[in-house]
């Protein structure tokens, strides 16, 4: 199945206020390099905020791998697990802002071009990459503040 949109459960999932709830999931982010290999990373909640359905708006180390190849190219696969399904969410960033937060965060605007959902009809999928995060309460901090900063890039 195809759309150009996130689902109702991943709109929540990415508003900012839910870090809590969604802290272990991690969000497999795969990038074009240079030399136009994938080149893949993750990301968590605190680094993602959903604007709207076709809208995300990421906060990235300026300096990794994946925010060279986002600037420079701008193409890109976020996947992860939703419904017992495995999602794939094509889409374009920009760069929205630099030196964001006392990390020096990079900004990028994601423009939703495509969502393909990929469910078996024999099985669920029950969970992709996930966390454990060693100091929750200070990681779920510093989510925090990295999701106060990309609200106000909306």
């Amino acid at each position: 199945m195809q759309d150009h949109t996130l689902p109702a459960p991943l709109l929540t999932a990415f508003d900012g206020d839910h870090l809590e709830m969604h802290a272990d999931g991690a969000i497999r982010i795969s990038t074009v390099s240079a030399d136009g290999w994938p080149h893949g990373a993750q990301l968590s909640v605190g680094e993602v905020l959903a604007v709207d359905p076709q809208t995300l708006l990421v906060a990235m180390w300026p300096n990794s791998n994946t925010a060279h190849n986002m600037a420079r190219d701008g193409r890109l696969t976020l996947s992860l697990v939703d419904d017992g399904a495995l999602l794939e969410i094509r889409a374009r960033a920009s760069l929205v802002a630099e030196q964001q937060t006392a990390l020096n965060l990079s900004v990028f605007s994601l423009h939703i071009e495509r969502v393909d959902v990929h469910r078996a009809k024999y099985a669920d999928v029950l969970s992709g990459v996930t966390f454990r995060l060693h100091e929750r309460e200070s990681v779920i901090s510093r989510w925090r503040e990295q999701i106060a900063m990309l609200r106000t890039h909306v």
